[in-house]
């Protein structure tokens, strides 16, 4: 009886964390919010939990609109769900911006 007790809990253990490993893997240098506008062709406003934020794009960076294909900032609605990521060790520089589907 414990044999399969313990069997049991090990396997909902390993499928807990099966599951909750992209929740997990979701990188530290990325944040969700609502984008605000476009300051110029490398630099943009958006909101983050009430407060607003603006980031430079590095030169590299990607701007993917909302059917996953390349775009430009100009191209982004005011409003719209976005996930920044940001170079390591300097939170204001966007590597790539991502609009979210909702």
């Amino acid at each position: 009886m414990v044999y399969r007790v313990s069997s049991l809990f090990l396997l909902a253990v390993a499928l807990a964390l099966f599951v909750g490993a992209p929740l997990l893997a979701q990188d530290k240098n990325t944040h969700d919010g609502t984008f605000v506008k476009a300051v110029s062709d490398k630099e943009f406003v958006m909101e983050d939990k009430g407060k607003e934020h603006t980031h430079t794009l590095s030169a590299d960076a990607k701007v993917i609109g909302p059917d996953d294909k390349e775009c430009k900032l100009e191209d982004l609605k005011k409003g719209q769900k976005i996930r920044v990521t940001t170079k390591e060790g300097d939170k204001t520089i966007a590597t790539k911006v991502q609009v979210m589907k909702e």
